[in-house]
């Protein structure tokens, strides 16, 4: 039954008509703490690195090249009590300007296991952003000597200063249902970034604020049998009027499992980013590694540019996995 609350619900947040962003990853459910930092810790496991890589709009003369890496560990546990620290660091690129979005955190969450097989977690997050640009490769109309363009003639335009640093603070909660001696898993989160809306302009203008992104949530898998899952993928995000649904669904199959657990299993699933692309995603596990790769098919009225080509993302993801405990030890199942 909860299964299918939980595909209701993704079906009733897909419905509203999205915009797509250019600082977004496809594989979100590799990429947690950028959606909530309450998600920190939330694994199968004592720590996790994560790094993924998105090239995006190659076939057009404005290419994006992003990159993010995190890692977060379970660094104290008390009965049925857990916290855990992670690190988050964000690098986007983009277009002749070179317009870059740099930025590092750390984010902090307090988990409470209710029952055996749930878990909720409460986060916060702190980071600093940098945001340049670089004109050495732009054009002006000044650098035109009226038979050809001179790139030695100055430009006559005035930028002051080219970047900017300021503060960044976020929040959010957490909800996860995994019994025990089962594959399913759920997965809810809800995060708000850019609480304190800093000014991210250059130099002294102070004019420019970055609004609140707002950021939910919810993954699935339901074990079917014993070597086969169904995956429901689901985000949204909001800042101010720009929108990001992303929604789809999948298989995933077992393949082995060897003495002390570890999994060797493949998943593929189909998504959409509504109103903008296609997303089929293929990812293979075996044991403390996760490697997924995903393709957008641009949908969207941009088509006419990229000839449907989005972006190519690939995503790693490291996690030590925990010994089996003896069994005349008592252990949290959900920690």
């Amino acid at each position: 039954m909860r299964f299918f609350i939980l595909l209701a619900t993704v079906l009733y947040v897909s419905l509203p008509t999205a915009d797509a962003q250019d600082l977004h990853f496809s594989q979100f459910y590799h990429n947690p703490m950028h959606l909530s930092p309450a998600s920190t810790g939330v694994f199968r496991g004592d720590m996790r690195a994560t790094a993924l890589y998105r090239s995006q709009w190659t076939s057009v003369p404005v290419s994006y090249q992003t990159f993010t890496g995190g890692f977060d560990w379970k660094a104290l546990r008390r009965k049925n009590n857990l916290v855990a620290f992670g690190l988050l660091l964000q690098h986007d690129r983009a277009g002749d300007a070179a317009l870059t979005w740099t930025q590092i955190g750390g984010t902090c969450s307090v988990a409470h296991a209710v029952g055996a097989s749930q878990a909720l977690s409460a986060g916060f997050g702190i980071a600093f952003a940098q945001r340049s640009f670089d004109i050495s490769n732009l054009k002006f109309k000044n650098q035109w000597g009226g038979d050809y363009f001179d790139p030695s003639l100055p430009s006559k335009e005035t930028f002051g200063n080219r970047s900017g640093l300021f503060p960044t603070f976020s929040a959010g909660m957490n909800w996860l249902y995994e019994p025990a001696d089962s594959r399913t898993r759920i997965v809810a989160g809800l995060g708000a970034f850019h609480l304190n809306q800093p000014s991210s302009g250059f130099g002294d203008d102070n004019s420019s604020r970055l609004p609140v992104r707002m950021a939910l949530n919810v993954n699935a898998t339901k074990q079917l049998t014993e070597s086969v899952d169904i995956v429901v993928l689901s985000t949204w995000q909001q800042m101010k009027t720009a929108r990001e649904i992303i929604a789809g669904a999948g298989v995933r199959r077992v393949l082995a499992r060897d003495e002390v657990e570890a999994e060797t299993a493949v998943q593929f699933t189909l998504s959409s980013r509504l109103g903008d692309a296609l997303i089929p995603a293929f990812q293979v596990e075996r044991g403390s590694w996760t490697v997924g790769v995903s393709y957008d098919w641009n949908t969207s009225a941009f088509e006419a540019a990229t000839n449907n080509r989005g972006g190519l993302e690939v995503a790693v993801v490291y996690r030590t996995l925990p010994v089996p405990p003896p069994k005349l030890k008592k252990a949290c199942p959900i920690f």
